[in-house]
C-alpha cells in the first residue's frame, strides 16, 4: 500500500515506514537477491496496512561496512533526521550488519532520531528489557553466522590450495592454466612463442642459465630479452594493470625488476607459496608445482643476485675495496664506506656500521665503532699479496688448522647421528598428525598449522645436518684441501705480475676474503674495534671450504688505556676515560689547569701533595702504594691528607726534624711518641672525605 493511499483512508496522520534491504556478493552467489526482500516487505506492509515511504536497497554491500558508510544506509539516516518515517523494517536483523557492534550502533542512532527498527521475521521490542536482550542476542547470532560462513569458506579455499588448485591471480611467466574452477591447474608452457624458436619455459631456463652460470646481472638479462623481442606476460595476455584509480597498459618491455621477480620466485623450482600477500595472519601454504629449473640452479641464481647487490659498482663517487664484506657483530648489519673532509682539506674515509649511520633500520642507533678504511684496506691487501707471493706460511697454517679440526670429528659424528635420528622421527610425527585428522580430532586449519610447523623443523634439521656433513668432508680430506688451496694461490699469483687496476684488486679480494667481522668492545669507557678477517682458500662452489680467520686490533692511532696503572697519572687517566670526561673537566674538579692533567697522565712530573685529597675523592680510592713500615706509613698518610711535614709534626706534637728522621727510616717512634704517631695515623677527622684505601 502506498503512502498517499493510506493517508486518504484515515483522518489521523499515520507516519509511513521505510524498508531497508541489503545483500552482499557472497549472498548473491547463494541466490539471495534484493528482489526477494523487497517482495516480502511489500506483502508484510499490505498485511499490516502500513504505508511505505521508500524502499532502500544496498545491493552487493558487505555487512561489515558501517551503516552510514553504505550508499542507501547514508540516505536512511538523512531521511530519518528529516522525520519522514518513524519505523525501519528489515527482513532480518542481520541486514543491518554482520557485526554485533555495528548492528547495536545502527539501532541506537536510529532510536535517538525517534525511529524504531523492526524485523519482519523476528519478534522483539526494544522498548522493553526483554526486547533489548533479544536484540543483543540476535545481533550476536548474526555476527556468529558470518564468522562460521567465513571459516567454512576459508577452510575450503585452503583445502583447494593445498591440493594444488590455481585459485586465480596472474599466471607466472612460463606457465599456463588448464581447467576451470576446482579443476584449474598450472602446467609448464611449452607452446612456442610466435616469431621465436623457443617457448616461455625455454625463456625462463635461459634467464636462470644467464644468472646462475654466466653470473649476468638482471639489467643485462632484461636488455638481452628485449633484443630478442621476447614478449612479457602483460604483452602476451594484453592485460591492464590498476595503479591507483587509473588503468593503463604497460610498455610491454623487460626491466631488471621484472627479471629479478622471476629469478627470486620459488615457483620455478617447484614450490609455490599461496597466501603470502594475504591481509590475515594465517601462514602461507607451500605447495608443489611443476618445476622449470632445478633447485640447485635456483640457489646459484640467488647467490648471484646477492653478489651483484653487495659488490656491483653502482654509481658511487668513491671506491671502497672492502665494500659489502664487513659485518657488525653487534647488530649484524653491513659496514658502509664514508668520506670525511678535514679542516686542512685532506680527505679520509672510514667504514661505519649501517646501523649507526641509519638508526631507522634498527629503531635504535648501533654503538659500533667506525674503523679507518685506508689502514684496514692496506692490511688486507698486504695479507693478500703475502699469501700469493709467499704461500708456504699460510699453507702450513691451513694444514695445522684442518688437522686440529679433524681430531674433533668424533663429536661431530655423534651430533650428526643424533640430528639424523630427530629427522627420521619427523616422518612419524606427520603420520600421527594425519591419524588424528582422520579420527576428527584436528580441523583442517589445525592440520595445516601442524604440517607447516613440522616442515619448518625439518628444514632447520636439514640445514644443520648438511653443515655437519660438510665439516666431516673437510676433515676427511685435509691433504686434498691443502692442495686445492695451493693450486688457487698459484693460479692467482700470475695476476700480481702485471699492472693491476682497482677492479682487478677487487676481484682478488672477493675471491680470497670470505668476510670481515668487527667487534666493538669497551675498555674503561673507551670503545675499540677488534677486526677479524676470514680468508678463503677455496672456490665458493667447492664442497670443502678452507677458511683461515685472522684477528686485528684497532689500526692507526689508539687511545692509551692504563689497564694496570703504575703512576697516579695512570689512575687519573683510567678513571677519566671510564667516565668519558675531557682533561679540562678533570682539571676543573681537581682545581688545576688542563696542562697539569696532561703532564700527570703522560708522566711529566710528580703530583704535588696538596692535590691528593681532591684526587682521592675523584678516584674513589687511594692510589698511593700500601705501606710496609713506619716510615712509609707516615709519608703515605701525610700525602693522603695533603699536608706539609711541618703541619704533620704540629698535629703529632713533635719537632719537624724528628718527623723527618722518622720518614727517612733513621728512627722509629717509641713510647709516648709512638702512641702519638699511631693516633695521627688512625685519626681520619682531619682528612675530611677520606675514602677507602686501595
Amino acid at each position: 500500500m502506498s503512502w498517499e493511499a493510506a493517508a486518504g483512508q484515515t483522518a489521523n496522520t499515520i507516519m509511513p515506514v521505510a524498508i531497508y534491504c541489503r545483500v552482499s556478493t557472497e549472498e548473491q552467489r547463494e541466490r539471495q537477491t534484493i528482489l526477494t526482500q523487497r517482495e516480502f516487505g511489500e506483502r508484510y506492509t499490505d498485511l499490516h496496512k502500513q504505508a511505505v515511504f521508500r524502499v532502500y536497497a544496498d545491493d552487493g554491500v558487505s555487512g561489515t561496512v558501517p551503516f552510514e558508510q553504505r550508499p542507501e544506509g547514508r540516505q536512511v539516516m538523512k531521511d530519518a533526521r528529516a522525520g519522514k518515517f518513524d519505523q525501519v523494517l528489515v527482513y532480518k536483523l542481520d541486514r543491518l550488519g554482520r557485526d554485533t557492534r555495528l548492528i547495536l550502533d545502527s539501532v541506537h542512532e536510529l532510536e535517538k532520531l525517534g525511529v524504531r527498527v523492526r524485523s519482519m521475521t523476528e519478534e522483539f521490542d526494544t522498548g522493553t528489557a526483554s526486547g533489548r536482550l533479544m536484540l543483543t542476542m540476535l545481533s550476536g547470532f548474526a555476527a556468529h553466522e558470518r564468522e562460521v560462513f567465513r571459516e567454512r569458506s576459508l577452510a575450503g579455499t585452503l583445502r583447494l590450495a593445498q591440493g594444488g588448485v590455481w585459485l586465480g591471480g596472474i599466471v607466472p611467466f612460463g606457465y599456463r592454466k588448464v581447467g576451470v574452477k576446482q579443476e584449474g591447474r598450472l602446467v609448464v608452457s611449452d607452446d612456442v612463442i610466435p616469431h621465436l624458436a623457443m617457448s616461455e619455459a625455454d625463456v625462463v631456463r635461459e634467464m636462470f642459465r644467464l644468472s646462475a652460470v654466466e653470473k649476468v646481472s638482471c639489467r643485462k638479462i632484461a636488455v638481452r630479452l628485449n633484443e630478442m623481442r621476447v614478449p612479457c606476460a602483460y604483452t602476451r595476455d594484453d592485460k591492464l594493470i590498476v595503479r591507483g584509480k587509473r588503468r593503463q597498459h604497460t610498455r610491454g618491455i623487460w626491466r631488471a625488476a621484472r627479471v629479478r621477480c622471476i629469478i627470486t620466485n620459488t615457483t620455478y623450482m617447484g614450490l609455490h607459496s599461496y597466501g603470502k600477500r594475504t591481509a590475515t595472519k594465517r601462514p602461507p601454504i607451500t605447495r608443489p608445482m611443476p618445476a622449470i629449473v632445478t633447485e640447485d640452479t635456483w640457489k646459484k641464481a640467488q647467490a648471484n643476485l646477492k653478489a651483484h647487490f653487495l659488490f656491483s659498482a653502482r654509481s658511487a663517487k668513491h671506491k671502497y675495496l672492502l665494500r659489502g664484506l664487513i659485518k657488525c657483530k653487534l647488530c649484524g648489519l653491513t659496514y658502509i664506506g664514508m668520506m670525511a673532509n678535514r679542516r686542512n682539506g685532506k680527505e679520509e674515509f672510514y667504514y661505519k656500521c649501517n646501523g649507526a649511520n641509519t638508526p631507522e633500520l634498527l629503531q635504535v642507533r648501533c654503538t659500533a665503532k667506525a674503523i679507518r678504511g685506508d689502514d684496514l684496506e692496506r692490511q688486507v691487501w698486504s695479507d693478500v699479496e703475502t699469501f700469493l707471493r709467499n704461500p708456504g706460511a699460510v699453507l702450513a697454517q691451513i694444514q695445522a688448522r684442518l688437522e686440529a679440526e679433524a681430531q674433533s670429528t668424533g663429536k661431530i659424528r655423534e651430533r650428526l647421528k643424533r640430528l639424523e635420528g630427530l629427522r627420521e622421527r619427523k616422518s612419524e610425527e606427520r603420520s600421527r598428525v594425519l591419524a588424528l585428522y582422520r579420527r576428527g580430532r584436528l580441523s583442517d586449519a589445525e592440520l595445516d598449522q601442524q604440517m607447516e610447523e613440522i616442515g619448518k623443523e625439518e628444514n632447520a634439521l636439514d640445514a644443520q645436518i648438511e653443515e655437519l656433513r660438510a665439516q666431516l668432508r673437510s676433515a676427511d680430506s685435509v691433504g686434498q684441501a691443502v692442495g686445492s688451496a695451493e693450486a688457487l694461490l698459484t693460479k692467482l699469483r700470475k695476476r700480481l705480475d702485471q699492472p693491476m687496476s682497482w677492479e682487478q684488486k677487487r676481484q682478488l679480494v672477493e675471491i680470497l676474503v670470505a668476510g670481515i667481522e668487527v667487534e666493538t668492545i669497551e675498555v674503561y669507557g673507551v670503545r675499540q674495534a677488534r677486526t677479524t678477517v676470514t680468508y678463503r682458500f677455496s672456490q665458493p662452489d667447492e664442497p670443502t671450504r678452507v677458511l683461515l680467520p685472522t684477528a686485528y686490533n684497532s689500526v692507526r692511532r689508539t687511545i692509551r688505556i692504563p689497564i694496570e696503572p703504575k703512576t697516579i697519572g695512570d689512575h687519573i687517566r683510567r678513571k677519566r676515560l671510564s667516565m668519558k670526561l675531557f682533561q679540562k673537566d678533570v682539571a676543573a674538579r681537581l682545581g688545576v689547569k688542563t696542562p697539569t692533567i696532561w703532564s700527570w697522565e703522560n708522566d711529566g712530573g710528580p703530583v704535588e701533595f696538596r692535590y691528593m685529597p681532591a684526587i682521592i675523592e675523584f678516584l674513589g680510592y687511594n692510589p698511593l702504594p700500601p705501606a710496609t713500615n713506619w716510615a712509609e706509613r707516615l709519608v703515605r698518610h701525610r700525602r693522603t691528607l695533603g699536608i706539609t711535614r711541618n703541619e704533620a709534626a704540629r698535629r703529632i706534637g713533635i719537632d719537624p726534624s724528628t718527623l723527618a728522621r722518622w720518614e727517612r727510616g733513621e728512627r722509629e717512634p717509641t713510647g709516648s711518641l709512638g702512641v702519638r704517631a699511631e693516633r695521627f695515623l688512625q685519626d681520619e677527622g682531619h682528612r675530611g672525605t677520606m675514602l677507602r684505601a686501595s
